[in-house]
């Protein structure tokens, strides 16, 4: 079970990501970066961040195999 304390805990940058993915389901990480203006390694912790907490997957993007999307897997609540 998910505790909602850790995600609260996560940082401004991680919990922005965690929406755009419920809204927009499958991201890569560039469209995320593009998406968001966030620099590069804003956007590297706040995944690390979601990961660690095991609300974000890595998937192998249906187009091209050499890049990872990223989408969500549980709610935090």
């Amino acid at each position: 079970m998910f505790a909602r304390r850790s995600f609260l805990a996560l940082p401004p940058s991680a919990k922005f990501l965690y929406v755009l993915l419920k809204t927009r389901r499958r991201m890569s990480r560039q469209e995320l970066i593009s998406e968001t203006f966030l620099p590069p390694r804003t956007v590297n912790y706040g995944l690390s961040r979601l990961k660690d907490l095991g609300l974000v997957r890595e998937d192998v993007h249906t187009e091209d195999s050499r890049k990872v999307v990223y989408e969500l897997t549980e709610t935090p609540f």
